[in-house]
Parts: C-alpha cells; sequence; structure tokens
C-alpha cells in the first residue's frame, strides 16, 4: 500500500468515527430532495457550484501570449508598402521602397 491508500484510509475511520452518531432523518431527505429539484433555482445552484479545471501550463502559455501581444507597438504587423509612381513615355511605373537593414 502506498502513502495515498494510507491517507485514504484514515480519513475514511476519522469520518466514520464523527458521523456514527448522526441519523439521517426524513425531514433532511425532504430538504435536500427540495434543494435538488429541476427547478430554474436548482438549476442556477448547479451551475454557480460547477468546478472549473483549468490546466495550469496552457493557461500561462495563453496569457504569456496575450501579455505579448499587447506590448507590440502599434502597427508592427502589418507589412507597409512605400509605392512611389514614375511616369515614363505617357505610362506610370510603381516602385516599391523596401525597407533595408544595415550593421551599424
Amino acid at each position: 500500500m502506498n502513502r495515498d491508500d494510507l491517507l485514504k484510509d484514515d480519513i475514511k475511520i476519522i469520518f466514520d468515527e464523527e458521523t456514527s452518531e448522526m441519523e439521517f432523518t426524513d425531514k433532511m431527505m425532504e430538504s435536500v430532495l427540495d434543494q435538488t429539484t429541476r427547478s430554474g433555482k436548482g438549476k442556477i445552484r448547479r451551475i454557480l457550484n460547477y468546478e472549473l479545471q483549468i490546466p495550469l501550463i496552457p493557461a500561462a502559455v495563453a496569457v504569456a501570449a496575450i501579455f505579448a501581444v499587447s506590448i507590440l507597438p502599434e502597427g508592427i504587423l502589418e507589412k507597409q508598402y512605400r509605392l512611389t509612381a514614375i511616369e515614363m513615355a505617357g505610362s506610370q511605373v510603381m516602385v516599391q521602397e523596401d525597407k533595408e537593414v544595415t550593421r551599424k
């Protein structure tokens, strides 16, 4: 037996000792059934008590991606072209200027 099994057994023993004197009466049964009916109030209560489990690593990656995109300068993801029209022999030629990357 591993440590988890022993812990589960210990918890079960403690729970049994604490609940040995308790009785589940008919009045308690009716109260529980009234609270868990399929009414609108019961549905809302079930939704509010729902446990949401989100994996930590994908959530952290999503938050980091949103943060990274939010700090980027505006317009950096858009490709910007600079076009110049040159007129030659009665027609126009469009020339695109490229950005050059050089070392300083």
